[in-house]
């Protein structure tokens, strides 16, 4: 018997079906609109699970994970719902790079029973430290802090968190890989 391809990375392989998921049902589903009005804030925590482009000028990679309680942290906890977001960037990542601005993207969600949200970044910002030992934002030495706004059919917000993508190098301590995203998401429903 053939061992699965992907069995010796089941966290990545199930981070792949659930963005899977999350797609098909939006199209078998459409966005659905908000059911509760105000402010809602939710943690997230996810990979990139796809980097985009290399050596463009530009590009698109994926982050997906699920939602957590709000913690400034990332974990792998999670209360049930699922998120998927590109982001199309333009700008030099890394550390010691003077930042990249967002040029678009989109955005789906989901928690707990209600209908799968979606809409688009409208701008973003992520900002490098000077060097692997800085923690000028307070996402970790070495991490990015990432910025986003976000709008929706019903909905508007923000995303402000960390993205550690520095430590690609397995000799390098900690060593990181798939690059994490986690912070704060909060949207004002109408």
């Amino acid at each position: 018997m053939t061992p699965h391809p992907h069995s010796g990375d089941c966290g990545l392989y199930g981070l792949r079906l659930m963005v899977g998921g999350i797609v098909m049902a939006f199209v078998l589903t459409g966005c659905g609109a908000a059911r509760t009005r105000g402010a809602t804030t939710i943690g997230l925590s996810g990979l990139e699970v796809f980097g985009g482009k290399t050596g463009a000028s530009d590009t698109t990679p994926l982050f997906a994970g699920k939602d957590n309680k709000v913690c400034n942290c990332w974990t792998t906890s999670d209360n049930g719902g699922a998120w998927t977001t590109s982001l199309s960037y333009v700008g030099r990542p890394g550390i010691g790079a003077s930042g990249e601005a967002g040029t678009g993207g989109k955005r789906f969600s989901h928690q707990g029973n209600e209908p799968i949200h979606c809409g688009k970044v409208t701008g973003a910002r992520v900002r490098w430290p000077a060097s692997a030992d800085a923690d000028p934002f307070g996402c970790g030495k070495g991490v990015a802090s990432v910025t986003l706004s976000l709008t929706g059919l019903s909905e508007e917000g923000t995303f402000t968190g960390c993205l550690d993508d520095t430590h690609l190098d397995p000799r390098a301590e900690p060593f990181v890989f798939p690059p994490k995203l986690w912070g704060t998401l909060t949207l004002q429903r109408d």
